[in-house]
């Protein structure tokens, strides 16, 4: 009698461990897959967010106004007809050095 209450209460334990381990590792899994699901949900929102400021940006830069801008700023072009005039910062010099002519006999 003694052995056999010793086997159930064995088989009770590792049906309660089986138990145990069933339920413990498949909701740690889960749970870490919500998190990973809830990090990669923010990061495509960041992305999409990005993508829409290009997207404006984009739009923007289509426009004849913006167009003219860039040419004008950053490439120093000029509608036919305008004179460009460059503006020296203060302080540089306008003569230039040259070396000496050579002497020939």
């Amino acid at each position: 009698m003694f052995r056999r209450s010793r086997v159930v209460t064995l088989l009770i334990a590792l049906i309660g461990l089986t138990v145990y381990l069933l339920a413990v590792f498949p909701t740690r899994s889960y749970l870490l897959q919500r998190s990973q699901v809830r990090n990669t949900i923010s990061q495509v929102k960041a992305v999409e967010n990005s993508n829409n400021a290009l997207q404006g940006q984009i739009n923007s830069m289509n426009s004849p106004s913006e167009i003219e801008s860039v040419a004008r700023s950053q490439y120093g072009l000029i509608k036919p007809g305008e004179k460009a005039f460059v503006v020296l910062p203060p302080g540089s010099s306008t003569t230039s050095t040259s070396a000496p002519a050579s002497t020939h006999k």
